[in-house]
């Protein structure tokens, strides 16, 4: 049988080890946000072009909503006041990628299905789950909208 010492020194070791590896883990998540938001820019893009769209996304904004879960990605759009977020949509045990265009004010303009497949399932999703999205993202928008105009906090 093994005293209460070495059980809980293997016990402190394990734990450890489980919280440096989340450690890390987050820390590689939080500094890799500038590339990932700029590989999200570039496939969006390209999806934006082959749907034939003219819309651009042109540069990430960093940090623009202040809360405890972000919805997605926050983007400007090219030669326009407007902003675009890349989220998505879960429906069935399966994520849709969206974008949602932002207008000034911080309604949304359109929900965009990303993709062939997306555009598919978007027809299947019911309508007041859409306006759940849609409701959060407006939500969302005052704060980015005022600080990627410069209005808001820094």
């Amino acid at each position: 049988m093994k005293d209460l010492t070495s059980v809980l020194k293997d016990r402190a070791i394990f734990v450890g080890w489980i919280a440096g590896l989340v450690l890390v883990a987050a820390l590689l998540w939080s500094f890799s946000f500038s590339l990932r938001s700029t590989s999200l820019l570039r496939s969006t893009n390209k999806i934006l072009i082959s749907m034939g769209d003219n819309r651009r996304l042109a540069a990430p904004l960093l940090r623009p909503v202040a809360g405890p879960v972000p919805l997605g990605c926050w983007y400007r759009l090219y030669e326009s006041d407007s902003l675009f977020l890349v989220f998505s949509i879960m429906q069935g045990g399966i994520l849709v990628p969206c974008g949602a265009e932002i207008a000034e004010n911080g309604e949304v303009v359109e929900v965009i299905p990303l993709g062939s497949h997306a555009q598919q399932v978007m027809d299947t999703i019911p309508g007041n789950l859409v306006q759940i999205y849609v409701h959060r993202i407006e939500t969302a928008a005052v704060t980015a909208v005022a600080d990627a105009s410069g209005r808001g906090r820094r």
